[in-house]
């Protein structure tokens, strides 16, 4: 899956989740536990991925869910 599919299958979770009425914050809990689950349970494919699972390893929660925030905003689904 290339990153502008990944981005945009996010968005489009995200924007299902809002016309659900679920809640921001909601959404980034849902997503560090996802995120929790794919770097705990995969294996890195690339040194990017691995990175990447060890910058979240070392992150406290209130910087995952600073993260999850991100990817939100950079999804183009601004919190609200």
């Amino acid at each position: 899956m290339s990153v502008t599919d990944f981005k945009n299958k996010i968005a489009r979770r995200i924007r299902d989740a809002k016309s659900q009425g679920v809640s921001a914050d909601v959404m980034k809990y849902g997503l560090v536990n996802l995120a929790d689950i794919a770097l705990n349970f995969d294996q890195p494919q690339t040194d990017e991925e691995a990175l990447v699972r060890d910058i979240w390893n070392v992150a406290d929660e209130s910087e995952k869910q600073m993260l999850a925030g991100l990817v939100m905003r950079w999804v183009g689904e601004p919190m609200r």
